[in-house]
Parts: C-alpha cells; structure tokens; sequence
C-alpha cells in the first residue's frame, strides 16, 4: 500500500488495519479514528445465530463490499486518487470462553503510477473478545499483490482494542507490527488512537492519529491524522473521511511515488455489510 524509502520510487510498501485492519476499515465503534488505516468495509458484529451443524458452535459468514472516490492508507493514497472497489468475506466461529475466531480475504484495486496498478488482497485471522464494555483483537493480517511485481507481499501481527463509555463515546487504541517491513530486512510499527461518538439517527462523528515508525534509519516516517462523519442506514453506511499526513512532497515521492499522493484529501465512502445468518433470517418464512 504505502511506499518505503529505498533506492527506487517505485517501491512499494503495503500496510494494515485493521480491518478490519482485519481489516485499521471506519464503519465500527472505533475504525472510524485509523482503526485498520484503509477505507474498507468492516464486517458486522458476528451473530448469535448458531449456522453450522455442530450444536453449540455459532457460527457465521460476513459479506461487504465498498465504492470509494480514493483508496487511502495511514494518509497515503494507494490508488493514485482514483476510485476503488473493495470487498470482504469473513468466516467467523464463536468459541466458549475465548471469544469469536475468524478469517478475513478482503480485497482492493491499486494504483501505484503506470506499470503498478492491480490487486490488494490482504488475509487476516485473529480472535476477538469482550470484556464487558472492553472489546480487543488480535491477530495476524498478510498483504498480497498481483501482479507480483506491483509490491512485495509482507505480514504485520495487530492487536485492537475499544472501550465503550456507556454508549457516550468509544476509545481505541491500534498497534501494528511487521517484522519484515515489505521485504526490507527491517521492522515498521503503525501505533494510532481516536474516538468515535454516537449522534441521532445513527450519525457518528471520529477522530484519530496515528505514527509510522521503521527501524530503517533512512526510511521517512509520519504522523498522519483523519476526522470524519458517518451515516448508517439498514446496511448501508455513508462516510465521509478528512485524512492527512506530514510528509512533504519528496518525502511523499520515495514513500507513494506521488508528490501529491500525502497531502490533505478527502475520501467518500459507500459500503454495504450482511452477514449469512441475517440473509437467512430475511429469506425464511415469517
């Protein structure tokens, strides 16, 4: 997704949300304030409604997909300005006393300049949990790109979590770490944090920060910021997102290929999310 500093410009580094993420997605009580650093649709909450034939095991499949006007990650465009399609499945399972269980395939087009465009499809698995109104995630997100040569495939292990005020206001909290930053030999490490706040007629507003750091001594790091608004509508969310970052125009070169690919933007996003057991629901006689 985002480009690393190194002999060319054409490098590309990907990241992750969570989200998702994962999938840092915006959609949830905290993605929206750079919970998995990247406009995509974030899968509902995995539902009670037991799906497998095992009794006792709930399980579910979650489905979205996402039109944007700009594909942004960590501040960084990664198509170029231009629109994107994004889209997720996730399979989840509930598993007594430890939480839910699940797997992401979420996917994007990218734009890297001429000769760089293609596919993201980035494939997450963790283990969410509750703790009454503490939720937290952790895992392991891998990002893949074809073709190949549009950039180096890398993994980062994530760790989320999101306090809920009494329904007044969510703060989260997001840590991602690569140990192998897009096949550099060095680490990076994505720290962020924001709060989203619930409005009438299921308007939310969010805020957030984060910092890229890389072990990579020549390597420009950067703060990046985002704000937004929210609308969700049945399973249909509106979104529309404020993102920034501090890297100047080389900076933004060596790090996207674009001089103005870091710069002030905004992003409008329309996502749609359901889930199996929903669609059931739905179809079965009432």
């Amino acid at each position: 997704m985002q480009r690393k500093a190194g002999d060319s410009t054409r490098t590309v580094i990907v990241h992750a949300l969570l989200q998702g993420v994962v999938v840092l997605s915006i959609a949830t009580s905290m993605t929206g304030a750079m919970a998995t650093e990247r406009n995509q649709t974030v899968p509902p909450a995995p539902s009670e409604q037991p799906l497998a034939a095992t009794p006792g095991v709930p399980f579910d499949i979650a489905i979205g997909a996402a039109v944007t006007n700009d594909y942004i990650s960590r501040g960084i465009t990664q198509s170029n300005g231009e629109p994107a399609i994004q889209g997720y499945i996730e399979p989840s399972v509930e598993i007594t006393t430890l939480g839910t269980a699940y797997v992401n395939v979420w996917s994007s087009n990218v734009d890297f300049g001429e000769g760089f465009e293609g596919a993201e499809i980035d494939v997450a698995g963790g283990l969410r949990h509750e703790f009454g109104p503490l939720s937290v995630d952790a895992g392991y997100v891998h990002y893949f790109y074809t073709p190949e040569h549009v950039s180096p495939d890398y993994g980062e292990i994530f760790a989320k979590a999101d306090y809920n005020f009494n329904d007044m206001f969510t703060v989260g909290a997001r840590v991602f770490f690569a140990p192998d930053y897009n096949q550099s030999g060095n680490t990076g490490t994505w720290v962020a944090g924001g709060v989203r706040v619930p409005l009438p007629h299921d308007f939310s507003i969010y805020g957030g920060v984060g910092y890229q750091f890389f072990e990579d001594p020549d390597a420009f790091e950067q703060f990046a910021w985002t704000a937004g608004i929210s609308k969700t509508w049945k399973a249909v969310t509106f979104d529309l997102r404020y993102w920034g970052s501090d890297l100047n125009d080389d900076e933004c070169v060596a790090r996207s290929g674009f001089a103005n690919g870091c710069g002030n933007r905004i992003a409008a996003t329309i996502s749609v999310d359901t889930a199996w057991s929903e669609l059931k629901d739905w179809a079965s006689p009432k």
